[in-house]
């Protein structure tokens, strides 16, 4: 129980910088987020579980991890020379990634999570960021918390995490394995879960949240089309009540299309046109990387940590955001670095049994980093990296 709780812990500190931000600052906050995550799980990093699966099972993953390290490195190395500076603070993104990839593979072995007390905490966790959020929006949460900003007219909330990009990718997470959980197990308390975390990242404004949540259902319809349907047919059709609600609601609107469900609705219909609100530069960005991407990208990459929001404003000034962890990664460690990082990332799929379709969940949030700049946000590669904890089902994992 005590690892339980230590994880818990763990899933409030990746979850709530923004309040550490508005004491200490963000850079100590910072700090202390992923210095405390480290604290409180390094004692459950077991170097003979480990050693035990790398032997038998993690051939693949291990050369990942070895891949990325002589990836980084070269990159560095490339990097300074044809720039003469990188960025030191984007190594932590690839050294807490394979840190938190030990920790799921040390649970895999030795199980010291308790799963089902696990998933109930991470979904009260998720379900207090999204309240909070919502009393943010109608202007009734008393501390005016960092991350805030207004988006198509409307206000979009950080909650508890310090951003408002972060807020919807932690609990997208959270909802998509509630959508896995009932999809399995039938429980009705993690379909309500799903359902109002669900209208909580719509009420966000946020495609990468919705497409996280959508694509996990989409890729359960795709295993097994037909098995989904018979056994999901009262989930199917809340769904499309749920959104033709949403759209006589939007197309209702009276306050000049303004309103949340308006706006919010015509961004996820707007999500596929490349020349809609929030597309358009996104697509500008995209041109930006292309632009950007040398003959030396497709061995190493040279722009190690400049091409990230993790630089400093004068090093994104002159390099620009690009707006897709896929690009993102190709420019700071090159094609085969991308490749070894979202191998491992992929990976954790291994870690879990067949049955409970939390690898939908994991692909999904992967599919969605290709469109958006996830992977260098701790909740999202936290959560991400150790959803295989929640596995319940006592099945043969994926080899």
């Amino acid at each position: 129980m005590v690892a339980t709780i230590a994880y818990l812990l763990a899933v409030i500190l990746c979850s709530s910088r923004g309040v550490l931000e508005f004491v200490i600052g963000k850079d100590a906050a910072y700090l202390i987020q992923v210095g405390g995550i480290v604290v409180l799980l390094i004692c459950f990093v077991s170097p003979s579980a480990l050693a035990a699966y790398f032997r038998r099972e993690g051939t693949w993953p291990l050369g990942c991890i070895l891949g990325i390290v002589f990836t980084v490195v070269l990159s560095i190395v490339v990097t300074l020379a044809q720039t003469g500076q990188f960025g030191f603070t984007y190594l932590f993104v690839f050294v807490f990634t394979i840190f938190v990839y030990f920790y799921s593979v040390s649970n895999y072995r030795k199980r010291f999570i308790r799963p089902n007390v696990a998933y109930a905490g991470v979904v009260l966790i998720a379900l207090i960021e999204a309240g909070i959020a919502v009393a943010q929006q109608r202007g009734s949460f008393p501390i005016d918390l960092p991350g805030t900003t207004y988006g198509f007219d409307n206000l979009r909330v950080p909650s508890l995490t310090g951003s408002y990009l972060h807020y919807p990718l932690f609990v997208s997470i959270v909802a998509s394995l509630c959508g896995a959980r009932y999809l399995v197990h039938k429980k009705v308390m993690s379909g309500l879960a799903c359902a109002v975390l669900t209208a909580c990242i719509f009420s966000a404004l946020s495609r990468s949240g919705m497409l996280i949540i959508m694509g996990m259902f989409a890729l359960a319809f795709i295993q097994e089309p037909i098995r989904f349907l018979t056994r999901n047919a009262k989930l199917i059709i809340a769904g499309l009540a749920a959104c033709m609600a949403i759209l006589v609601l939007g197309g209702a609107g009276g306050d000049g299309g303004n309103s949340v469900t308006s706006v919010g609705t015509d961004r996820m219909i707007g999500a596929a046109n490349l020349q809609s609100d929030g597309n358009d530069g996104r697509t500008e960005a995209w041109d930006k990387a292309v632009a950007l991407a040398l003959p030396v990208n497709a061995i190493a990459g040279s722009y190690f940590g400049l091409v990230t929001n993790a630089a400093s404003d004068s090093v994104k000034n002159e390099f620009g955001i690009v707006e897709s962890s896929l690009l993102q990664q190709v420019l700071n460690v090159g094609v085969l670095g991308t490749i070894f990082y979202f191998g491992l990332l992929i990976s954790v799929t291994k870690l879990v049994s067949r049955r409970s379709k939390i690898a939908l969940c994991v692909l999904a949030a992967l599919f969605q980093s290709l469109f958006y700049q996830s992977i260098e946000v701790i909740p999202f590669v936290f959560v991400l990296m150790t959803l295989p904890v929640f596995d319940a089902v006592d099945e043969p994992r994926r080899t």
